[in-house]
């Protein structure tokens, strides 16, 4: 069993529950954050399970080999960072609003990155059982650079949220992947426990 997970965090999350379900098997498992400090904290979560694997880099759908991450001052590069830099600042504004205090102030740092086809090229040919994705923003846009006609993937949980801009989903970039996954056999169905996700699931 081959798995991809693109914005891990620092795990305990829908990949976690399935890894620890399967843990005797082992399935062959690649992490990866544009986050450091995510990473750290994945890399704990995940000292006792056998045959994962983690990368330090930004999926984009560019051929850029560098890119700018945003994240607040003063907090850990994973809490709220992004590659959209309004997509960092309208959270802040909104938790300013929320606490009665100023947004706090943003900032950046360059990250290595990568296409998503250099992640799937890991599993050197194998079919791809299952791939979750959460980067904050930029979930289709990862998902439409698949070449899904080399890439055997299975399994796609994604978010939805924020698709067509921070707290904004339904519009055109999300009719544009569903579409898309449905010419390419896919079953769509909306995760009945979160409502920010959508797994897209080949038809055999």
């Amino acid at each position: 069993m081959n798995i991809l997970q693109i914005g891990c965090n620092e795990g305990n999350d829908k990949l976690s529950e399935f890894l620890k379900f399967y843990k005797k098997e082992s399935p062959k498992t690649l992490l990866v954050d544009a986050s450091s400090s995510a990473l750290d904290l994945a890399r704990e979560f995940y000292k006792d399970f056998d045959n994962i694997e983690f990368q330090h880099v930004a999926v984009v759908n560019t051929d850029d080999e560098e890119v700018d991450l945003f994240y607040p001052v003063d907090i850990p590069n994973n809490v709220h960072c992004s590659l959209l830099e309004d997509h960092v600042k309208i959270h802040k504004k909104i938790e300013g609003q929320i606490s009665n205090k100023p947004p706090m102030e943003v900032k950046k740092e360059k990250i290595r990155a990568t296409r998503i086809s250099a992640l799937l090229d890991y599993f050197g040919g194998e079919p791809i059982d299952r791939l979750y994705i959460d980067v904050e923003g930029l979930d289709c846009q990862i998902i439409n650079d698949i070449d899904l006609q080399k890439y055997k993937v299975g399994y796609i949980r994604f978010e939805r949220t924020h698709s067509e801009n921070t707290f904004q989903s339904n519009g055109p970039v999300l009719q544009k992947t569903t579409k898309r996954l449905l010419e390419f056999d896919y079953s769509i169905i909306a995760d009945q426990n979160s409502h920010e996700d959508l797994v897209a699931i080949k038809m055999l």
